[in-house]
């Protein structure tokens, strides 16, 4: 048998290669019935070859989508993330110089309004804060070198900040108007009121009080402060604050109404400080100047105009005597 089995083994190997599948599909191919137990037998043994085929692929499939296939799409994200911070970084820089232009058109706007101030800008370096995070002073880049000198008005866009308190070469102090030092004459916007804004050194908001003795028409919250010029130290026509309530409290023969500042303190960069006013008499610029009433020589070697058409100048009265001419020096050479 064997030696048979061992001569006709190509034979034999070969038949069953053949009739197996055949079988299978004619099996297969009936209609439908119940699992026969070759069937039943072979699905024990393929299953789980086919279960670690499976996962095999499914491994070797993740492996290609998340290292090989992905090289290229890592790199790109690489590449947008890095161009993502630029833009980013750019924006940043866009949105800062939009403020910074903002701010000098409001300055701009605020000097074609008020061509009677003379201003000059500067930054703030430091910043002194309460416990609770509020600014109760603040120091400038600025001082002596500027013309900066103690008790100059500092504005912001046309509002109040405060007025300096101390100065050096390069530097300046400023106090706040919400500084319990600070007093303000301002008068109210189209109410006929008129009193003194003095701060409240609160260590937690920005709140100064108006005192007033009376009042002409009902005040509302909102109602704007300027400043009334009656100080003799800030110009009139600036901008104070605003009424944050209406109850009032009686101090003495005064009454006091809680002010908002008209300026944001936390949020301030750049501040103006004005270091003199245009008088509206003034001559312009490049026209000659006005003889002395005195008659004093006028500076620069000009002099006074003198009067025409055979007109003479007016006689002292009450027996003063006119000064006489200096008789002049007599010329070489003459008699």
């Amino acid at each position: 048998m064997r030696e048979f089995l061992a001569r006709h083994r190509r034979t034999i190997v070969s038949f069953v290669g053949l009739a197996l599948p055949l079988f299978l599909l004619y099996v297969h191919g009936r209609s439908p019935r119940k699992t026969t137990i070759i069937e039943k037998a072979l699905i024990r043994v393929t299953a789980p070859v086919q279960g670690a085929a499976s996962r095999l692929l499914s491994g070797l499939s993740e492996v290609w989508h998340g290292y090989i296939a992905l090289v290229d799409v890592e790199q790109a994200n690489e590449k947008l993330r890095e161009e993502n911070v630029a833009l980013q970084a750019e924006a940043a820089r866009l949105q800062i110089i939009l403020v910074e232009n903002a701010r000098l058109r409001e300055e701009l706007e605020f000097k074609k309004s008020r061509r009677d101030l003379r201003t000059v800008s500067a930054h703030i370096i430091g910043k002194d804060l309460s416990p609770y995070g509020r600014v109760i002073r603040i120091s400038l880049d600025a001082g002596e070198r500027s013309g900066f000198a103690e008790g100059m008005p500092v504005i912001h866009a046309g509002a109040l900040v405060g007025r300096i308190v101390a100065v050096s070469g390069e530097y300046a102090e400023v106090m706040l108007t919400v500084d319990a030092r600070s007093v303000v004459n301002v008068r109210v916007l189209n109410k006929g009121v008129t009193g003194s804004v003095t701060g409240t050194s609160s260590p937690y908001n920005y709140i100064a009080r108006l005192s007033y003795l009376h009042r002409a028409e009902p005040l509302e919250v909102g109602d704007q402060l300027v400043t009334s010029g009656h100080d003799k130290i800030f110009p009139p026509g600036l901008l104070v604050g605003s009424i944050r309530s209406l109850e009032e409290r009686q101090r003495e023969v005064e009454y006091e109404l809680q002010v908002t500042p008209s300026v944001n303190l936390a949020d301030l960069d750049i501040v103006q400080v004005i270091i003199g006013v245009v008088e509206a008499d003034a001559p312009p610029p490049g026209t000659a100047p006005l003889p002395p009433a005195n008659g004093a020589p006028v500076p620069g070697g000009a002099h006074p105009a003198q009067p025409t058409g055979g007109t003479h100048p007016a006689q002292p009265t009450g027996g003063a005597q006119p000064a006489q001419p200096t008789p002049a020096a007599p010329r070489p050479g003459g008699r």
